[in-house]
């Protein structure tokens, strides 16, 4: 662009020079400056209009051909035509990539604008909602009216969606997860989870079935140990195996037992609530607890007694209890265990405190998870079934509570039931 302005300087130069050395010659100079002025202007006009003509028709083919500071702009805007046309290409290949993708999936993609109404969805979209080209611009709370669903689009953070049954088909199962994206529009993944729910219902049934038929054989066999036991003249090694018998037969009656549990309160049934005076209830646990413990541990309780929780009583029991017996059983003798109950404007926490053992930090996110054990001691007296945090999660979450875990190896362990009000 210099060079161009450069030649455009010499060539205003150059006119100036012949227009008032011819001017002078004909005794008028600035007549002649005046007219050479009026032709470069008009030159420059011409190149201007041309130049202009090319950039209405969509600067189409190659520029006018041009010299000078107006040459050097043409060439310009054609590279910029160029570039610009390759970032559009590129943007024509990555968008039509991405609608391939969306309509290799098998999960429903719809894009909503601000206001919740409907621009854009894939085939998939159309096939699980049934959309039709006229449903573009529609807000999509006029075509699902589930209530659920209108207050999961309409809030400001998208938590995980439950499943809403399917209006277009009978039986279907479908979830819903939403994510927002550039101008404040939204991406809604809509799943058929119908075959997945209906495996996890068999896979209830079955575990719940399979932990009831264990009991007869269980019972039957811990009859006959019993019996085998009781016998006289028994050397002492066998009374040692029958004693290990008897103990393995209670440990996987105590293992059927919570999986029975656990089935049950995977289940949709809603269980009655009712007023729950927790330091009542704390005070009962911590009389087994003591009697587990046979005076290994100083257990304590505090809170004001008036505290009141409305949930069922069975499950409160049964996630504070776990608690409180697992800092039992997995604490050595000598140590602290206490039990604070304290509230506030929003919630009531109960709070399980050792200083025991402790876990270790990395652990802590699997504790919850079913037959997890951080001790890994499957054998030990002390290992259990591995489903006790499992069972205090679920029946928590059951009761609208959560559970927060604290702990550092050596440094004892935290665990923080929170109940809302």
């Amino acid at each position: 662009m210099r060079l161009g302005m450069q030649n455009e300087i010499w060539r205003i130069i150059a006119i100036s020079l012949f227009s008032l050395i011819f001017g002078i010659s004909l005794e008028q100079p600035l007549m002649a400056l005046l007219v050479g002025g009026v032709l470069y202007i008009f030159w420059v006009s011409r190149t201007i209009s041309r130049l202009f003509k090319w950039v209405d028709i969509g600067m189409r083919g190659v520029p006018p051909d041009m010299d000078g500071v107006w040459g050097e702009f043409a060439d310009t805007l054609n590279r910029q035509r160029r570039r610009h046309r390759g970032t559009q290409e590129k943007m024509r290949r990555a968008i039509n990539r991405a609608k391939r993708v969306t309509e290799a999936v098998d999960d429903a993609v719809i894009v909503l604008r601000r206001d919740r109404t409907i621009d854009w969805w894939n085939s998939a979209g159309k096939k699980l909602l049934g959309l039709r080209s006229s449903d573009r611009g529609v807000a999509i709370t006029n075509l699902i009216r589930d209530p659920n669903f209108v207050a999961y689009i309409n809030s400001e953070q998208f938590e995980p969606s439950s499943g809403l049954p399917s209006l277009r088909h009978n039986g279907r199962l479908l979830e819903f997860s939403a994510v927002l994206f550039g101008d404040s529009e939204i991406v809604v993944v809509i799943s058929d989870i119908t075959q997945i729910n209906e495996l996890e219902k068999v896979r209830k049934e079955f575990v719940g079935n399979i932990s009831h038929e264990l009991r007869t054989p269980l019972t039957v066999m811990r009859g006959y140990v019993e019996t085998l036991s009781d016998l006289k003249g028994n050397s002492a090694m066998a009374n040692k195996a029958y004693q290990e018998m008897s103990n393995q037969i209670d440990r996987m009656k105590d293992l059927a037992d919570d999986i029975i549990l656990l089935s049950k309160l995977e289940s949709d049934r809603q269980l009655p609530q009712q007023p729950i005076n927790l330091h009542k209830l704390l005070s009962e646990i911590l009389l087994e607890a003591e009697q587990i413990s046979g005076g290994k541990h100083r257990l304590t309780l505090e809170g004001e007694s008036e505290i009141e929780i409305k949930a069922d009583t069975k499950l409160v029991r049964s996630a504070l209890g776990n608690i409180v017996f697992n800092a039992v059983l997995h604490n050595p003798q000598g140590a602290d265990i206490s039990i604070a109950i304290s509230e506030t404007s929003q919630q009531i926490e109960v709070a399980i405190k050792d200083t025991g053992v402790g876990i270790d930090p990395d652990e802590i996110p699997r504790l919850t998870e079913r037959f997890y054990r951080g001790d890994s001691s499957r054998n030990s007296k002390t290992g259990g079934s591995g489903l006790g945090l499992a069972i205090v999660k679920h029946a928590l979450t059951k009761c609208g509570a959560t559970l927060e875990i604290k702990s550092r190896l050596g440094q004892g362990a935290l665990f923080i039931c929170i109940f809302p009000k």
